[in-house]
């Protein structure tokens, strides 16, 4: 598996080993790009379709082949996105935000085993940007009710030789 799918995975498993977020958001509410289902949003949503989480590979990164004399890294960002459907802000923006922020605080004990060819190579997660406010029904399927976008970064770095063996299919 490359490194990219490794990180999106355990994204999800941070998310989901947390008690306080997995009883706020329930598994079919968890809309997850790293499955089967070929298109998981749902195109109509009830009541008992929220609150929804979605993690998203989107936005800019930043790259340096050759950050190093034998490196290279990347700064991939993601995005969690949250819709409430609810009016209420304590009803599910704040806890399941709150939630949110203390399952990634142990992010070392899940992203740093992460290997790819034998090494180690996440070296830094960052939630770096929040964005709450309440939800545009038109855009998100008709939902009323607060949303967050919470956009995070992962620093990976791996040894250019093996990017080019790669490559190179060795």
């Amino acid at each position: 598996m490359n490194p990219f799918d490794l990180v999106f995975n355990a994204l999800w498993t941070l998310a989901e080993q947390s008690d306080a977020l997995t009883s706020l958001v329930k598994t079919g509410n968890r809309i997850k790009f790293n499955t089967s289902n070929r298109d998981p949003i749902k195109p109509v949503v009830a009541d008992a379709d929220v609150p929804e989480l979605i993690l998203s590979s989107e936005g800019s990164s930043t790259l340096n082949l050759h950050s190093s004399s034998c490196g290279s890294m990347i700064v991939k960002r993601y995005t969690w996105l949250l819709s409430t459907g609810d009016m209420r802000i304590n009803h599910h923006l704040n806890p399941v935000t709150w939630a949110l922020l203390c399952a990634m605080a142990d992010w070392q004990s899940v992203l740093g085993p992460l290997q790819w060819e034998d090494e180690l190579f996440c070296k830094r997660f960052n939630l770096i940007d929040t964005s709450e406010g309440q939800s545009d029904p038109e855009r998100n399927r008709g939902l009323r009710g607060w949303s967050a976008l919470w956009r995070c970064e992962v620093e990976m770095h791996f040894t250019t030789s093996k990017l080019i063996a790669f490559n190179a299919g060795s």
